[in-house]
């Protein structure tokens, strides 16, 4: 989207939504995060550290893929080190309307296993990130409501609650913390669907780089409020645009 486009919705909708019920309001600043200028593919090296209860680490590396399909993004992760996991890739086929497509390549059993959408709720690797997290997520999938505005690390945001329509959604709800300069969404508090009231996670972006005018969050921590465990993520040689081939993102390039 081009940035006087951008601009111009942008004014558009803060005048219009000065007369928003609430639960529209929302909507209308949701949308805005969902519209936000994408890339078409990119590449990263990820770091992954997981820090438990006691502030033991352990650090993961990875290859990361990902790239727009018909029905989504798509995504590709081949894990570098260390050597107990080297080898393990991680496949994500976006469909809209349905149930992501997840697969996971593990070199010692030399096998695929699909992810059911049971098991959506179990953790990717042993990181604060469910399966869930890593699937592509369509506006359509939630509605929203307006909560208010507050100020996070320094930026001025709208708070908005996102309800998942899909009841086995692992999440009964995120509070999202919307940049009311760029629409990036910097914070999301997570919800146990089964103890309602029940803070799960946090999901906390701190480092976004542009990137030919596409904003990537290059540094985030989940912090986990149930287990008092934290998974960091950098990401290292950022590539954008550069022509990902599909065959990337297919079930024969997890055993390959």
């Amino acid at each position: 989207m081009k940035k006087k486009t951008l601009f111009f919705i942008v004014f558009m909708l803060c005048v219009i939504m000065a007369g928003f019920p609430q639960a529209n309001r929302g909507a209308g600043i949701a949308k805005m995060t969902f519209e936000l200028l994408e890339s078409n593919d990119d590449y990263s090296l990820v770091t992954m550290v997981l820090i438990d209860s006691r502030g033991n680490q352990k650090t993961r590396k990875f290859k990361m893929y990902t790239k727009q399909g018909s029905q989504g993004r798509n995504s590709f992760i081949e894990f570098v080190e260390p050597a107990d996991v080297k080898g393990t890739r991680f496949l994500t086929i976006a469909h809209k309307n349905a149930d992501d497509e997840q697969r996971l390549y593990l070199p010692a059993l030399g096998k695929v296993r699909k992810i059911s959408s049971s098991k959506k709720d179990a953790k990717f690797m042993g990181s604060d990130l469910y399966y869930y997290d890593m699937e592509d997520r369509d506006y359509e999938e939630f509605t929203y409501n307006y909560v208010g505005e507050e100020v996070f690390r320094g930026m001025n945001c709208y708070v908005i609650e996102s309800l998942p329509k899909d009841s086995a959604a692992p999440y009964s709800k995120m509070m999202m913390w919307v940049n009311k300069e760029n629409y990036f969404v910097y914070k999301r508090d997570c919800y146990d669907s089964k103890q309602q009231r029940r803070l799960l996670k946090s999901i906390i972006i701190l480092e976004v780089k542009n990137k030919g005018g596409v904003l990537t969050g290059t540094k985030m921590v989940i912090e986990n409020h149930i287990e008092n465990h934290k998974t960091l993520l950098e990401r290292d040689n950022l590539y954008i645009n550069t022509g990902i081939d599909d065959s990337i993102f297919s079930v024969q390039n997890l055993t390959k």
